[in-house]
């Protein structure tokens, strides 16, 4: 049973040569620079991560190789902010913005692509595969270079796994309609209405064409990380075996560059062959090169992943400094009751000082703002002085003289509502 049928259409399907009606959500100028930009920055962040990660051992390597120095090098970590763990961090989690939101834009045009197949032409389809093949070519390339990001933590990557196979499996269909249509006997400029309703080809002529090796790059690139992350992801000896270690580096050093190169190139002949970037094939009717909002939206996305790696730079760098929020400017107007005490549990000489070394330390009390109910609530201030002097502790069975109350500290009578309450 065929599940997408277009029985109610008029599409003329012998005719060749037929003019296309543009259509600016799919092949738009500002959806195809987005999806290009994007894959395009994701593929350079991608390998300088992979680089970073690699950085002691590659100059390890190029010294024994070139040089006569056999020491294992050892990278200077101060400033913290120029080192290559720093940028490997910061870049890491800017790369995983840029999947995610591709993750987002190439779901939605093929589920467009997929709600409006019996209205869209053979043409715009093939659009929305080229556009589909360069998110997987984004996603592989995340998966490989922050594969142990991925695999520490699998289970919180779940969901982001699990749409990244969807799309998969989206592309896998699409492409095959995309890439076989001239087997059905049809034009590019034919409606894809033509394909559901007439004879489809096989899946084995199809795999004579890019079908086949977006399939085998694509899913042989995706299982093997995902089979590393949930099946071969213990400790045990699966990690220390030859060939598990030369799988990996076949999938990071060749797989992975392999198709994303081949990714690249292919989509971006193909989308060479549009109004917005050349020549189309076919007559369309109607301006695709138009801005608006449509078209400003994708490539404003881009500035999502750019915002991550901003925050994430100035959070890696001053990591140690407690006041990079600026909380301690909040607190003044916030109704808060602070202990300042507890910083003495933080301090990694408190246990080696004796009670008499113990040095200066304030302990604020602030009480500000309406008590329940609306009575007034009086705002005090506290402050215990711990004195580096050494004092005498005294006996605890002599009576301990009490202050005279000051006029703010007198009992007061309770309100109503707190009567209510001790009841």
């Amino acid at each position: 049973m065929r599940i997408l049928t277009c029985a109610s259409s008029n599409a003329t399907c012998a005719a060749k040569g037929q003019a296309v009606e543009a259509n600016p959500d799919i092949a738009g100028i500002g959806v195809i620079l987005g999806f290009l930009c994007t894959t395009c920055i994701a593929f350079f962040i991608a390998f300088a991560v992979l680089f970073l990660q690699r950085y002691d051992k590659i100059v390890t390597l190029c010294r024994r190789l070139f040089t006569n120095n056999r020491d294992e090098y050892e990278q200077n970590r101060d400033p913290y902010w120029r080192s290559a763990e720093f940028w490997s961090k910061v870049l890491s989690k800017n790369l995983l913005a840029f999947s995610d939101t591709q993750l987002l834009t190439g779901l939605a045009i093929q589920f467009t692509a997929m709600l409006k197949h019996c209205d869209l032409s053979i043409y715009h389809f093939q659009v929305v595969t080229e556009l589909a093949f360069l998110t997987t070519v984004t996603h592989l390339l995340t998966l490989v270079a922050l594969r142990d990001y991925f695999v520490k933590y699998r289970w919180i990557n779940l969901p982001r796994v699990f749409f990244m196979l969807g799309n998969l499996a989206l592309l896998g269909y699409t492409s095959f309609v995309a890439y076989s249509y001239d087997l059905a006997g049809l034009d590019l400029s034919a409606s894809l209405a033509c394909y559901y309703k007439g004879v489809r080809p096989s899946a084995k002529a199809a795999f004579g064409t890019r079908w086949a090796g977006l399939l085998i790059g694509a899913i042989g690139g995706h299982v093997t990380v995902i089979l590393a992350m949930y099946i071969f992801s213990g400790e045990g000896s699966t990690n220390k075996k030859w060939w598990f270690r030369l799988g990996a580096l076949f999938r990071t050093w060749f797989v992975a560059p392999v198709y994303a190169t081949y990714g690249i190139i292919m989509a971006g002949i193909s989308l060479r062959q549009t109004q917005v970037l050349g020549t189309p094939p076919v007559t369309i009717n109607g301006d695709e090169t138009r801005w608006g909002f449509g078209q400003f939206l994708p490539l404003l996305l881009l500035a999502l992943p750019l915002f991550a790696g901003w925050e994430s730079f100035w959070e890696e760098k001053d990591w140690h400094d407690p006041n990079r929020y600026s909380r301690s400017t909040r607190l003044r107007g916030e109704s808060r009751s602070t202990v300042d005490v507890f910083k003495l549990a933080q301090s990694p000489n408190l246990n080696q000082q004796s009670p008499e070394d113990i040095s200066l330390t304030d302990v604020h009390i602030h009480s500000n703002g309406p008590s329940p109910h609306g009575t007034p609530r009086t705002r005090s201030a506290s402050r215990v002085a711990l004195t580096s002097h050494p004092t005498r502790i005294p006996d605890p069975h002599l009576p301990v003289p009490s202050l005279p109350a000051s006029p703010a500290m007198r009992p007061r009578s309770p309100s109503r509502f707190e009567e209510r309450f001790s009841r």
